[in-house]
């Protein structure tokens, strides 16, 4: 009988929900509103419908991995931030799903789970050092050092869309003002257009809805020559890139992974990434580096998830 993992992305608006063999393909997956609710359980029993489901249909289910936005801690499967999905903030989500179904459960950060994703089935499977990125809504990060997520003391290590790029900069949506998430995500890139349009300067999406407007749009107009476009793409990765060439000398690494919505942008936004890394990266830390697109993308958060407990139980 074949072993199955469920990986369950957590998202603000819906969960994705996939059964996942060993070799990371996916034979079934779903996906599931979270509800808008205080009550936490009746969030994480919407999501554990289909595994209700799976078991009872008899398929040999081996643990059940979760990625959920914010500051989540492995060991204790406590949510301690998470603006989008208040509801699970300090709550006992991971024990309850541990009695329900008497499974190994793990949760941790969405962007940590990409990581161990990439690293086990993706772009990552080459590298022993590696940072993953994910930029879309925000911008998260994951850590490959050694062959093993680096998750610091608390275990909350790699928050990257809250570090500082500009002192005093625009204010993001933590309360701080200047997180890199305010300059590079896919959010702050269409907030760029919207305001533009909105101030009268930028016509070149006349043709479209305001409401129309969204990150692939954007980067389909930039690589066609659009110069607005083409301005709010350079703006974000030059943000970006300088601020990953200063991990880069920090960390050595041998490879940096774009991932999140942005990385079905093809070569265009990564490139650009990279010319600007290696502005400020010192050449001996940059001469070897890759930096390339995810290869999971819009599997990534259940694999990644899933990922949890492989990982676990190689």
């Amino acid at each position: 009988m074949s072993d199955f993992y469920v990986g369950i992305d957590v998202g603000g608006t819906s969960a994705k929900i996939g059964l996942v063999k060993s070799d990371g393909s996916i034979v079934e997956k779903t996906q599931i509103q979270t509800l808008k609710t205080p009550d936490w359980k009746e969030i994480i029993e919407e999501y554990a419908k289909p595994v209700e489901k799976w078991l009872k249909n008899g398929i040999n289910i081996k643990g059940i991995g979760m990625g959920t936005p914010g500051f989540v801690n492995k060991k204790t499967g406590i949510l301690y931030n998470c603006e989008n999905i208040p509801g699970l903030i300090n709550a006992p989500f991971v024990s309850f799903l541990k009695d329900k179904f008497n499974l190994p459960v793990i949760a941790d950060n969405d962007a940590t789970c990409a990581a161990i994703g990439e690293h086990i089935f993706g772009a990552g499977k080459d590298f022993s050092d590696f940072l993953m990125v994910t930029v879309g809504t925000g911008v998260g990060g994951g850590l490959i050092l050694n062959n093993k997520v680096y998750r610091g003391a608390d275990g909350f290590a790699g928050e990257l869309g809250h570090i500082i790029v500009v002192a005093e900069g625009r204010e993001c949506s933590c309360g701080n003002k200047g997180c890199i998430e305010a300059y590079a995500s896919a959010t702050s890139i269409i907030k760029r257009i919207k305001d533009g349009i909105k101030k009268g300067y930028i016509k070149t999406y006349n043709d479209v809805e305001t409401k129309e407007i969204n990150a692939k749009l954007i980067f389909d107009r930039a690589q066609n020559g659009d110069p607005y476009s083409v301005d709010a793409v350079d703006s974000a990765a030059r943000y970006l890139g300088r601020m990953l060439g200063g991990l880069v000398n920090l960390l050595n690494l041998q490879a940096i992974i774009i991932g999140g919505g942005v990385a079905a942008s093809g070569d265009y936004f990564i490139k650009k990434i990279e010319f600007y890394c290696h502005q400020v990266a010192w050449y001996m830390f940059t001469k070897d580096l890759k930096i390339i697109p995810a290869k999971l993308l819009n599997d990534a958060g259940i694999l990644g998830a899933a990922s949890l407990i492989i990982e676990e139980q190689m």
